[in-house]
């Protein structure tokens, strides 16, 4: 929402140094948010008018990129940056008081701007419309945008300890959110596994995104205790829903071994029927075998293979010779495989995906591609990095899953609003930056 004419303000102060003043401005101008305007004046209705809803959400834009952890931080700042002020169209208010004195306020009280966030909180469809319209911009402008997706889920603590024991308490209270532990096994350079558990109070944030750019495609808020594997069912199923063609250019979805389901392998496989080509799945696996075998055996023939698909031919006198993977046969939807030590034995083994689906992926699990793929879904792990460290989460004061909710949803409308104007801009690198 563009409050005032950006030649004019920076031309005032022309010598002073506006890097993030003219980030702001820019923001402002290219957030799709006249129905969310016109919706907190309706909510406001004949209420107190003393400071502008275009000047509150703007100061509130700010605060992310300002990275204020808490609205108090925000209030002193607009006190005292009369630049800030400006630009988010913020005018001072002289009241003439009892005493016949006149007193100023240049920004709104800790009270008005908690009534404006209660108030935000309501404007959640409307958010929810920006948040859409701007992953649209994104698939519309951006080449290849939605081809590998991926999927992870993030702890965020509550502000709250634990649950409010009084419903009183109403916003300054906890009411949602709940107790989640969560188990880690990762290997060290020695391959020494470590087991480590995170426990938190709060909610989980589920997000899907896009690799190559690092850009959020849909994401949902829950307590910490919920699924990640079913709210990523979930989501998929609302995309397809509403989305239908956001799936339908989608080539790999990758994720970790959390995600390990044969229902949502199934579910992506089969989402794009009709289509030219299915969703391949790149899934972290889990070792599910409960009956203690180290390998099993394909059927009636000389194959063995293991939980992580390593395939082994099995020769005279027991000696079993590693193959190596050789391509993905599509028309009999079976991986092709070949002796790696056996010179002069060219003969091609076919293992078909309907003995285990998630052991057997369309891209092998042994080839370089399987393998870079799966690197590509680190870049979930930075865009939660950047939702801590460049937007303040650490160190926030939020308590309840709507308001959760509402802020990531801003945190998110900024991040892609930073990318949108990049890309109008005819760049194309550092989308996912808060600074280029």
């Amino acid at each position: 929402m563009k409050i005032l004419s950006q030649c004019s303000l920076f031309d005032k102060y022309e010598n002073k140094e506006l890097g993030d003043l003219e980030q702001l401005q820019t923001v402002l101008d290219a957030l799709p948010d006249d129905h969310l305007i016109h919706m907190l004046y309706e909510i406001r209705g004949k209420g107190r008018n003393d400071w502008p809803c275009e000047a509150m959400w703007n100061s509130f834009i700010a605060s992310f990129l300002f990275e204020h952890s808490s609205i108090n931080s925000l209030l002193r700042e607009l006190r005292r940056n009369s630049q800030l002020r400006e630009i988010c169209g913020f005018t001072p208010k002289y009241v003439r008081q009892t005493d016949g004195t006149t007193k100023i306020y240049t920004a709104p009280s800790i009270s008005s701007y908690s009534k404006f966030l209660t108030n935000l909180t309501k404007c959640q469809d409307e958010l929810n419309h920006m948040f859409t319209y701007l992953v649209r911009f994104m698939y519309n402008n951006l080449d290849r945008f939605g081809e590998h997706l991926m999927v992870d889920g993030k702890a965020i603590q509550s502000f709250a300890t634990e649950l409010s024991k009084s419903k009183k308490s109403g916003h300054r209270g906890e009411h949602d959110a709940d107790h989640c532990q969560k188990t880690y096994t990762c290997s060290k350079k020695n391959g020494e596994k470590v087991t480590k558990t995170m426990k938190w109070f709060g909610f989980r944030m589920h997000l899907i995104a896009d690799a190559r750019y690092e850009l959020p495609v849909e994401f949902r808020v829950t307590k910490a205790s919920t699924s990640e594997n079913k709210e990523a069912k979930e989501m998929l199923k609302t995309i397809h829903k509403e989305h239908p063609d956001y799936l339908e250019k989608c080539r790999y979805f990758m994720a970790d071994k959390g995600y390990d389901d044969s229902k949502l392998i199934h579910l992506l496989e089969n989402i794009n029927q009709g289509q030219d080509h299915k969703i391949k799945t790149i899934i972290d696996i889990r070792n599910c075998w409960k009956d203690g075998e180290k390998t099993h055996q394909y059927r009636n023939t000389n194959l063995v293979y293991d939980y992580k698909g390593d395939v082994w031919y099995i020769g005279e006198k027991g000696k079993m010779f590693p193959m190596i993977y050789k391509g993905f046969d599509k028309e009999s939807d079976s991986l092709r495989y070949g002796f790696k030590y056996k010179p002069g034995d060219k003969r091609i083994f076919r293992i078909k995906r309907e003995e285990d689906r998630r052991i057997f992926t369309p891209v092998g699990r042994q080839s370089k591609k399987w393998k870079h793929l799966y690197n590509e879904r680190s870049g979930i792990e930075r865009i939660n990095g950047r939702i801590d460290r460049d937007y303040q989460f650490e160190k926030h004061t939020i308590r309840g899953l709507a308001k959760m909710t509402m802020f990531l949803t801003v945190t998110f409308l900024i991040y892609l609003t930073l990318a949108e104007v990049k890309v109008q801009n005819g760049e194309r690198a550092n989308l996912c930056r808060k600074y280029a």
